[in-house]
């Protein structure tokens, strides 16, 4: 028996699809998901399209239904 896929998020769920395969720059995707684009890179490089010698896209889609990145990208612990 398949299981049902899960859910999208409701962000995603108003978009067309011609909408969520736009491309956008690998510091736009970055910053929507509150990480540094290199450790973007580091974490999701099977979601980079390069568009040019330098230039790195990602589909909106994509940035937008990422999981929460590994605890040891976020940083330090904070002490208090």
């Amino acid at each position: 028996m398949r299981t049902k896929p899960p859910a999208l998020p409701s962000s995603v769920d108003g978009l067309s699809p011609f909408e969520q395969t736009r491309k956008i720059p690998l510091a736009e995707a970055a910053a929507h998901n509150s990480i540094h684009p290199d450790t973007f890179k580091e974490h999701y490089s099977h979601l980079l399209k390069r568009v040019g010698p330098r230039k790195l896209m990602v589909t909106v889609h994509d940035a937008i239904v990422l999981p929460p990145p590994p605890s040891s990208a976020r940083g330090p612990p904070v002490a208090r």
